[in-house]
């Protein structure tokens, strides 16, 4: 059985934790943020058309495509919420 290496890319932008730490607040934030919209499937709402056809944020603000999620009045699920605070909690790093 293989072991998994050290250097582990579990943070957003499939970043190490050096990487992540080196990475200046605004683009840490940038990249929380694009995350989370991915996590909700905030593109689906998007008026930004390459968003939709990929799948995932490329707009040049993620944050108002999560807020535009976010003014929906739609139920997120418990892992949903769980995964975004985990998300959230990255910014004080």
């Amino acid at each position: 059985m293989k072991r998994k290496p050290a250097n582990t890319r579990s943070f957003p932008g499939r970043l190490t934790l050096e990487e992540w730490l080196a990475r200046p607040l605004r683009a840490r934030t940038d990249l929380i943020r694009r995350a989370q919209c991915d996590l909700l499937g905030s593109f689906r709402f998007c008026a930004n058309k390459p968003c939709r056809r990929e799948r995932t944020c490329c707009g040049d603000d993620p944050g108002a495509c999560g807020w535009r999620l976010w003014c929906l009045k739609k139920v997120k699920p418990k892992t949903l919420r769980n995964e975004w605070s985990r998300l959230e909690g990255l910014k004080s790093m």
